[in-house]
């Protein structure tokens, strides 16, 4: 009688298995309308805006990023997919997905550095830089104060002015391959002030809601019945065949369900 295999990624004969997609494909472009705004400028004040968030005609992904496809030891778990970018260096080096351990902290010494000599003409701003992290992010994500967020906002990445000194992008640079990259300092602190619905409106839109402010994805699909929703390509995907991710626009509200 033939043997039944499970589905596993160990072989009968003990060795380890795992299947590898290289996709290409094709995606129909069902979007309608392009909304093309700057995200914000370089150094040079070269304009740097979203026209490549909003192609002309299907999307081709020629190359798109190798995919693992790992069966679980346990078979009625399914199988894990792992993007090959992220999965190489971590195998190379198992430490950089450790937890980092804690920095040392104390509120006092920052208070000290914050007004060392007692000089009455620190601002704000100055006060909240002397906070260590672990307040800070405390600090964005509980606050209700516009004025503290916006204080955050200004210390975790760097904004581009108008000429009536309102925020109106952010500012621009290049990395080592080319790409337009917006200068944020501090990730973690970004990651928080953004998503605190007390954040003003356009400090919001410009740090991550507008089409293109968290990358080149492209948009295939548009709902605009009663809402307005984006439907992001996201062709690297750890979904061999890429997939999709339906997000709200920048110009509808989302960070309350009371408020849809």
């Amino acid at each position: 009688m033939e043997r039944n295999l499970l589905r596993t990624c160990v072989t009968p004969d003990g060795v380890f298995c795992y299947g590898i997609h290289k996709p290409g494909y094709r995606v129909k472009n069902l979007r309608d309308n392009d909304y093309i705004t700057a995200l914000g400028r370089f150094a040079d004040h070269t304009v740097h805006d979203n026209h490549r968030n909003f192609p002309k005609g299907p999307v081709e992904v020629g190359q798109g990023g190798w995919v693992y496809e790992i069966p679980n030891p346990f078979p009625f778990r399914g199988a894990t997919y792992i993007s090959r970018g992220w999965a190489e260096p971590k195998a190379a080096d198992p430490g950089l997905i450790k937890l980092p351990a804690p920095p040392a902290v104390s509120l006092s010494d920052s208070l000290k550095k914050w007004q060392p000599q007692g000089d009455p003409g620190q601002s704000d701003h100055d006060f909240f830089a002397a906070l260590p992290q672990p307040v800070l992010m405390a600090l964005a994500a509980n606050s209700t104060d516009p004025d503290d967020l916006v204080i955050l906002a200004g210390l975790c990445c760097e904004f581009d002015y108008d000429d009536q000194n309102q925020p109106c992008g952010l500012s621009f640079f290049k990395d080592g391959q080319g790409r337009a990259r917006a200068t944020v300092i501090n990730h973690e602190l970004f990651e928080v002030v953004a998503n605190n619905r007390f954040l003003p409106d356009l400090y919001k839109d410009i740090m991550v809601l507008r089409p293109g402010a968290q990358g080149d994805s492209e948009i295939v699909g548009e709902w605009l019945a009663n809402s307005h929703i984006f439907e992001y390509l996201r062709r690297n995907s750890y979904i061999p065949w890429g997939h999709y991710a339906a997000n709200m626009a920048n110009d509808a509200i989302r960070y309350r369900v009371d408020d849809l």
